[in-house]
């Protein structure tokens, strides 16, 4: 059945947020408030719904220009049919409604903002019969593409010259440099690296199994499964923020990964413990030669069991689930005067700046639109110890 209805609002996710003739919400990706539309139900809960668009009946002034043709199928670009100042404004809206819903007090934030071409180094590319492509969003439904706008242009030869050699279905991970050298990682059983620098093939690693990365604090090193800031014009604002936030002699990191913080903040500390769970990340942090820092295979959750220790500073880069619980106790326990949060998403941001109100609160917060034409945002944010 076909139906209609007002976008009354834009929700982080992706999703245009409507209403069904029965009063009940209903979420529909590419759309934009103000848009009105036709849609079809493509999956019926109790308290919500999610449709397809149909038709748009009528185009919302927050619409821009579409740089893709793929944009309204692809489930990259999702927000790529709103104008670049709207989607700004959007995400500045996600982030502030978190705080609020939490009852977190915050300054207004400012944004760094990016441009949409080839800022992409790191993508995975769907391959289908020797095509490359992606899914369109929130399925597995293939859509080949010859291009795109927010990849470097090198890194998607490289992927049509692997996958004319692939039949059936896989996938390749590529993530590249400025210098051009790129790894690349697939399922396909392959013998070659074909212009990769390195290829991990299943479980076959081709070539060289690693590639530094240059910043303005040194370089650090990424590896097959590595994970790497995605935008290759505006990542090195976190590192910015970090040495600029960085203050006194003793420093603790947590989910360091492979170094890209520790770099900016050795500059400052005379001492940083850096954790990370992931043995192989720190095998690379450890290339990075800083003399004062000391490297730890551990939990970040596990942090007791390295014992109390006085502290001037914590950063803190989690995953998209935000920190443990365990994580949030040890820093309200801690002596840290300074702790900077690096987050990718504003819901677990904001629970977590939460669970750390009664000791600390956010003196500067900054959103790096690291993912132009998505939802995401990553927030910057610089909390201070309650006097």
């Amino acid at each position: 059945m076909i139906n209609k209805t007002e976008i009354r609002d834009t929700a982080y996710g992706g999703y245009g947020v409507g209403t069904m003739p029965d009063g009940r919400v209903i979420f529909i990706p590419h759309t934009v408030k103000g848009d009105v539309v036709t849609f079809q139900v493509t999956e019926d809960k109790t308290n919500m719904l999610y449709g397809e668009l149909v038709k748009l009946t009528e185009p919302s002034p927050l619409r821009g220009e579409l740089y893709c043709p793929h944009i309204g199928k692809c489930g990259g670009c999702v927000f790529g049919h709103i104008s670049y100042e709207n989607q700004l404004e959007l995400k500045a809206g996600f982030l502030k409604n978190a705080l609020e819903r939490n009852r977190v007090e915050f300054p207004e934030p400012e944004i760094i903002s990016a441009d949409f071409k080839e800022f992409r180094n790191r993508a995975t590319f769907r391959i289908r019969d020797g095509k490359i492509g992606f899914y369109k969003f929130k399925t597995n439904d293939f859509i080949p593409i010859d291009e795109c706008p927010v990849i470097k242009k090198s890194m998607i030869e490289k992927a049509k010259e692997l996958a004319g050699a692939v039949e059936g279905r896989s996938y390749i991970y590529i993530t590249e440099n400025e210098k051009g050298e790129a790894l690349g990682r697939t399922d396909a059983a392959l013998d070659s690296k074909f212009s990769f620098d390195g290829l991990k093939s299943g479980e076959k690693a081709i070539g060289r199994k690693h590639l530094g990365f240059d910043t303005r604090y040194g370089t650090f090193y990424v590896g097959f499964n590595s994970f790497l800031q995605g935008n290759r014009y505006i990542s090195n604002a976190l590192q910015d923020f970090v040495l600029e936030h960085s203050e006194g002699r003793l420093g603790l990191e947590l989910y360091c990964g492979s170094g890209y913080l520790t770099l900016p903040m050795a500059r400052k500390c005379e001492k940083i413990d850096a954790v990370e769970s992931y043995a192989p990340s720190i095998r690379l942090a450890e290339r990075t030669k800083l003399k004062n820092v000391t490297w730890h295979v551990a939990m970040s959750e596990n942090m007791k069991g390295m014992g109390k220790r006085s502290l001037d500073m914590i950063v803190a880069d989690p995953p998209r689930t935000g920190m443990e619980k365990e994580v949030c106790n040890y820093i309200k326990n801690s002596d840290a005067d300074r702790f900077i949060y690096i987050s990718c998403d504003p819901n677990t941001f904001a629970r977590d700046a939460a669970r750390l109100s009664e000791f600390y609160k956010i003196e500067h917060m900054v959103i790096c639109d690291m993912f132009p034409g998505s939802y995401h945002l990553e927030t910057m944010a610089l909390l201070r110890r309650k006097k």
